[in-house]
Formats: structure tokens, sequence, C-alpha cells
């Protein structure tokens, strides 16, 4: 009996104990995502009993543009906790190593009436299976969430100017745990940290334009032909600003220089060579610039300017005779729609298709020539960010 005892009456004091920290309504904590189901739906944090978690704690997850998700405590350890989330506001915000923000909320009613609910499709809890490794802790050692200074930024605004229980302190304390073999989860999507990228493409061209002379003397227009085939390649590097928490973070901007040669003409041949270089600008409206394993739409918008040189030969007596090659100008603007595919290992490839229009200006003996070359492009490359 005594020794029934002996095991009875710590095991009700640790269970007093743990209720007593139970956290109330309002209450906050900041915390990380440690895992991502596939649907998002289940999600694995870095806080748990000790922080006052108990299963059937329900709560709001907290960014500066607001909430993004609620959900309930399904599983807790000392120092983990597994969260079905039942309504997903930013899909987006869900990922892996995300810092962001919980606050201890009553439990939602769920409907599946559509005329119900605040949302045109009401989300239900996640069913993955995710199980909880304790991972023991060497003396003196830390178990701490990094906050960088956006995320300060964050938690400041929602409220929280003492961010005391961001570090889960360790020291001088083991941590026992029997082995636990962690399930494998099925591939997730994610994001990626990294913001810059240098990327090659390959262009097919359908360029048709006009010439326009500004004397009256006889030029040969054919030599500055506004048709022909075209070989065009391009090269640049691109800036993103995925770690931002505004409107900044789906924009990138990149620099660029492009390659052309163009070739036409029968009886008089006619060869033109641009060197083009430029800024562009790029918005990303279909999944997030930093998405891995997910296709990206973007919206792309160009202007440059650049050099050309045209090289004109004419057929006498079954032989082509060069005449001096001219130097020109030219100025160019291009909008247009494209995808970007990146992996885990920061390869990726991307195609766009876009509208070009340049304007030239050519300086000949017999006056100048002023053209005009517009048409739609299509190219296709591959890229690395880093």
């Amino acid at each position: 009996m005594k020794r029934s005892l002996y095991l009875v009456v710590p095991a009700v004091f640790a269970f007093n104990l743990s209720n007593a920290h139970a956290l109330d309504i309002d209450e906050k904590l900041t915390l990380r995502f440690l895992k991502v189901s596939s649907t998002k739906k289940t999600v694995l944090v870095n806080r748990g009993g000790e922080d006052g978690l108990v299963v059937g704690d329900h709560a709001k997850f907290f960014i500066t543009a607001g909430v993004v998700a609620r959900g309930v405590v399904e599983k807790v350890s000392p120092s983990r906790s597994v969260w079905s989330l039942y309504r997903i506001v930013d899909p987006a915000e869900i990922t892996d190593d995300k810092v962001l923000n919980l606050k201890i909320a009553t439990p939602v009613k769920i409907t599946d009436d559509p005329s119900k609910s605040l949302k045109e499709e009401a989300i239900p809890g996640g069913t993955e299976t995710m199980v909880m490794t304790e991972t023991p802790v060497a003396d003196g050692a830390t178990d701490e969430v990094v906050v960088s200074d956006a995320d300060q930024d964050e938690l400041k605004e929602l409220g929280m100017d003492e961010i005391k229980d961001v570090k889960t302190t360790t020291a001088n304390k083991k941590t026992k745990a029997a082995p636990v073999t962690e399930l494998e989860l099925p591939a997730t999507y994610s994001r990626s940290s990294k913001t810059w990228e240098v990327w090659g493409t390959l262009f097919m061209n359908a360029l048709e334009g006009t010439s326009d002379e500004s004397s009256t003397a006889t030029t040969d227009t054919t030599s500055v032909s506004a048709s022909g085939s075209m070989i065009a390649i391009s090269a640049g590097v691109e800036k993103y600003f995925t770690s931002y928490n505004n409107f900044l973070k789906e924009f990138s901007v990149n620099l660029f220089v492009h390659k052309r040669t163009m070739e036409n003409g029968d009886k008089v041949k006619s060869k033109t060579d641009w060197f083009e270089y430029g800024l562009g600008l790029n918005y990303h409206f279909y999944n997030s610039a930093s998405s891995v394993n997910r296709l990206i739409g973007y919206g792309a918008l160009t202007i440059g300017k650049g050099s050309a040189e045209v090289e004109s030969k004419t057929l006498v007596n079954g032989q082509d005779v060069a005449g001096d090659p001219v130097e020109g100008t030219n100025s160019f603007f291009s909008v247009g729609l494209g995808a970007k595919y990146m992996l885990s290992n920061g390869f990726g490839i991307k195609g766009l298709l876009d509208y070009y229009s340049s304007s030239e200006s050519y300086e000949f003996d017999t006056g100048s020539v002023e053209r005009t070359l517009a048409g739609p492009r299509v190219q296709f490359g591959v890229s690395y960010r880093f």
C-alpha cells in the first residue's frame, strides 16, 4: 500500500503542477514551426507543456499582417506540441522554420454550411500523424528560437514589447528521452531564404517593324529591313526581397545583358548585331517568390538601351560585296508573363512570353534612318538561387 502511494502521489502532484501553469485566454507565446505537413493542416511547434500548453487549447497564429491560422493542440510533450489547423487564412505563411506569435483563444465553431462560414470554403483540421521527438540536450546547452530584427518588429506591433519567452533555455538541466522513431512526412512545399539568383535564357523572336529615312537621297533601306532569322541570348542577376514582411516580398529586380543577331535579304543581304543592357522588375502573383517545388507565376517589365551594327552585302557577279558597317543606337522596353520553378538545391527553370518594342537610329552617308522593331518573344532558361 505504501509503495503504491509513493508512485501515485508524485504523479498526481506532477499532473496538478502542469495544469497550474496552463495558459489563460489571450495569453501569448512566440514559437517556431518545426515541421509542417504537406496539407499545412498539421504542424509541430517548439512549445509544449513546459510553456503552459495542454491538449485541447485553441489559439490564433499571428504575424504583423494579422491572423494566418487558427488551430487546436492535439499532442503535448514537455517542449513540443502538435497542432491541428482548422482554419488557414494565409497558407503562404505556414512553412517550416517560420517564427510567429500565438494567442490562446476560445474554440471556433466550424460549419459546413457556406452561408454561415466566414470564408467561402471551410478548411477542416489536419488528420496527419506527426510524432514529437524530444532531443536530449547536453549540459549548459540552450534550445532557443533565433528571432531576426524583422521578427522583433512583428512582435512589437502585436503588443509584445517585452519578448521574454522567445528563448527556451535548458542550461544546467538534463533531458532524458526514450528513443523515438520519427514518422517520415510526405514531401512538403517550403520556402527558400536565398535572395540572389543568376540566370541565362535563349530567345525565339517574331519581330517586325518599319524604317523611316530623314533624307530624300536614295538609301538602301533593305539593309535595315525589320524582319529575318534571329538568334538571341540573355544573362542576368536578380535580387529578391522575400525577407520583408510587406508588399516588397513578392517583387524582385534584375540587371541583364542581351545579345542578338539577325540576318535577312536575298540579293542584298543584311546582318544586324545588337548588344543591349537593362533593368527589369518582376512581380510574383501566383505562389510566393520564395516557393520551393512549386510553380511560381510572375509578371515582368524591362527597360534598357544598347548599340547596334548593320553590315550589308550585295550580290555582284555571283560574289558578295560587303559595304561599310554602320553603327547605331537603340532603346527598348518589354512587358510579359512568365513562370518559374525552383528546386530545394537552388537550381530552377523559367519561361517568359513577352512583347518587345525597340527604337533604333542609324547614320548613313546619305542620311539617317530611324527603325522600330516590335513583336512577341518566347524565352526559356535556367537559373540558380543562392
